[in-house]
């Protein structure tokens, strides 16, 4: 077992103070976006008592048999498969998606052809790999994933009564499987000016809705409107679902899907990659011809994490990724005994929990976590919080 202390990314979208908030961490005063817990190179969870100050990725690099297993060793693995975060979203994220494995490793291979530098601002494919992601609500969030109805989005857009978004509504009322492709495409393709103008007429026709119902997919085109005045884009929400999580809701982005998080908090879990290909409502670079190429156009909200009660404290959510697997122990004064099969990270929140192993006990909280390597339990769960176990998607415990 290693004890981890976890780097916090601080960007702009982030709640003042939130992650101090959710792990009860020492505030900043500033942004807390995300905590990362894991071997990812850009923020590495640092080793507590290594008497060399390694990162968790120097130590797994060092030996993968003895850290990660026979079976992601052999596979080529030197580092984990997967990210675990804490996520604390005070302004919306960008709109985006991921690329599948085939798309990741051809993306990436031509990117490496032409000669783009890998930290380049107009890189797309920093790896060959897939990023799936799936999150867990810790508070009330609202996200938008995957298309609406063709007939829905386009009344939606019909009822702004915006002159310059004719187009855009006779595209999506035009029927045909591509209808949702070509009315993006259009929106992203808008010159400059026209844009502009957009953003002017859309930012009147929202201006009397009710900013505090954001149930109504118009409060969040008035607030992303704001922010985003001249990025036609600020009409996700009428063409994508707005989708609400309450705690301990959770929800599965896979290849493709387009999306973003508006507002709330979560732990997340995904495949560790950085290939993210951005729409809009950001500052970064969107190429629209490859977005169009890697997105999945077919209406409707991705299942979610098949979420399991194995009892005695125990939960999984299983998101069906190889990748990675979620499972969750609401720790109290009896023990819950996990048996970790794989490689895997536990993390603490909303009080001190204490994991007791054959050799070594540990006590985790605003924000540090563990690492256990395969074969390391049984481990013994008590104390007042909530122990977050990211592995492998086939090492999830099943009673």
């Amino acid at each position: 077992m290693l004890l981890l202390r976890n780097p916090v990314q601080r960007y702009p979208w982030g709640a003042v103070d939130g992650l101090a908030a959710i792990l009860g961490s020492t505030p900043s005063g500033g942004p807390e976006a995300e905590l990362w817990v894991g071997t990812h190179p850009s923020a590495p969870s640092m080793v507590a008592d290594d008497p060399s100050g390694r990162t968790l990725a120097q130590v797994l690099a060092a030996d993968p048999a003895r850290w990660l297993g026979p079976d992601l060793a052999g596979q080529g693995h030197t580092a984990l498969p997967f990210l675990l975060k804490v996520l604390a979203i005070g302004a919306p994220l960008s709109l985006q998606a991921h690329p599948s494995a085939e798309q990741a490793a051809a993306g990436f291979d031509r990117e490496e052809a032409a000669g783009i530098a890998l930290d380049g601002p107009d890189r797309l494919y920093r790896d060959r790999s897939p990023k799936p992601e799936s999150l867990v609500a810790l508070s009330d969030t609202w996200a938008l994933c995957g298309f609406r109805e063709r007939g829905d989005a386009a009344d939606l857009v019909a009822d702004l009564q915006v002159l310059e978004l004719e187009p855009l509504v006779a595209t999506l009322r035009g029927g045909g499987a591509a209808s949702h492709r070509d009315a993006l495409s259009w929106l992203l393709h808008l010159s400059p000016s026209l844009a502009e103008s957009v953003g002017r007429s859309v930012a009147q026709a929202v201006a009397h809705v009710d900013s505090h119902d954001q149930r109504d997919p118009r409060s969040w085109v008035r607030e992303l409107v704001a922010s985003y005045p001249s990025d036609p884009t600020c009409l996700a929400p009428l063409l994508l679902h707005v989708v609400y999580l309450a705690e301990g809701d959770a929800l599965h982005l896979p290849a493709g899907n387009l999306h973003a998080y508006l507002t709330g908090s979560g732990v997340e879990l995904m495949a560790a990659s950085d290939n993210v290909l951005r729409c809009g409502l950001t500052a970064k670079h969107v190429d629209v011809d490859e977005l169009l190429g890697v997105l999945q156009f077919s209406p409707g909200v991705p299942p979610g994490p098949t979420h399991t009660d194995l009892g005695g404290g125990l939960a999984t959510y299983d998101s069906g990724e190889d990748a990675y697997g979620l499972a969750v122990v609401d720790a109290g004064p009896e023990p819950v005994v996990i048996q970790p099969e794989g490689p895997s990270l536990l993390l603490a929140t909303g009080g001190d929990v204490d994991v007791a192993g054959v050799d070594r006990g540990v006590s985790i909280d605003h924000g540090d976590a563990v690492f256990v390597p395969p074969g390391a339990g049984p481990l013994s769960i008590t104390g007042a919080g909530r122990l977050w176990w990211a592995t492998v998607g086939n090492a999830l415990p099943i009673r």
